[in-house]
């Protein structure tokens, strides 16, 4: 997916795609470019809103209205640049809720009350701040061995006529199940221990890539201080100056953070961003969750 939008469920989002050519934005031949939106199982979405065409060169935005649950919808702008067509693809994708809110992140000061950068003039747009905290959920999640804030899954998998266990731990509700391309009720199945099982104990007939299976997984708000140690690492990763021990970060409620590089090889503590406290956060939260 060559773009990726994160936003918390029930919220409504502006998409803005840009048309190059040769490396330099380009207006659409004519007119504005047809958009598509496509659910997690292939079928039609709902329609995009009004496509808008920007003042900047090639770039035209849509709303995509917020989605009530945990999902994606996948997108293609196609449209034409020097009478060639040109597609363009991304996702919208809902979770249960961000790592943060935009507002709390410009409230970010450095301790002593003195403005972040960030929060002086706006020098990060709003999108290049989501772009970081998405960044930082990916890391997040390959660290710890689970997702700290609720994500969806869509599995194809091989059935061996018994349970089925599931790839994202800790899996959670149900969205959908199909069996041999028929869809199931959800109610005839559940999760337990991180497997898919049948509720009548019968099994799940055996197949090759016969069961599609759609769940939510993940923790429903990160973990203790989780929110405030992925701002930490989203404004280092925006302004890498301050890498710095001799710089702290507070929140808008008075915690305060340090950007002292990292300890290294005490009691197998391992340096994952090279921040103190966020690491020490990160190798805390992965051993309670018994990842090796």
């Amino acid at each position: 997916m060559s773009d990726l939008l994160q936003i918390g469920k029930g919220t409504s989002v502006t998409v803005t795609v840009a048309f190059e050519y040769n490396g330099t934005g380009q207006d659409l031949d004519s007119g504005v470019p047809t958009v598509t939106l496509t659910r997690p199982d292939g079928t039609a979405g709902p329609a995009a809103g009004t496509i808008t065409d920007l003042a900047a060169a090639g770039q035209y935005s849509f709303v995509v209205a917020g989605q009530p649950q945990v999902t994606w919808l996948d997108y293609t702008a196609v449209g034409t640049v020097g009478n060639q067509p040109q597609t363009l693809r991304g996702r919208v994708e809902w979770v249960g809720q961000p790592l943060f809110n935009l507002s709390r992140f410009r409230a970010l000061r450095v301790a002593g009350g003195t403005p972040f950068a960030l929060t002086a003039t706006p020098l990060y747009s709003d999108r290049q701040i989501m772009d970081a905290r998405t960044a930082v959920l990916q890391e997040f999640t390959d660290i710890l061995g689970f997702s700290p804030v609720q994500r969806l899954a869509r599995e194809t998998l091989d059935a061996g006529g018994g349970n089925l266990l599931l790839r994202h731990q800790p899996a959670g509700p149900l969205v959908s199940v199909t069996v041999g391309g028929v869809a199931q009720l959800v109610t005839g199945y559940s999760v337990s221990a991180g497997a898919l099982r049948s509720v009548s104990g019968a099994g799940i007939p055996a197949g090759l890539a016969n069961v599609v299976v759609e769940y939510v997984h993940g923790t429903e708000r990160p973990p203790g201080k989780g929110g405030d140690m992925a701002m930490m690492y989203a404004s280092a990763m925006l302004i890498p100056s301050l890498f710095s021990s001799a710089v702290s970060a507070s929140t808008a409620d008075g915690a305060t953070y340090s950007y002292e590089p990292s300890e290294v090889g005490r009691g197998g503590y391992q340096r994952w961003t090279g921040i103190r406290d966020v690491d020490r956060w990160l190798n805390m939260h992965r051993a309670v969750a018994g990842v090796a």
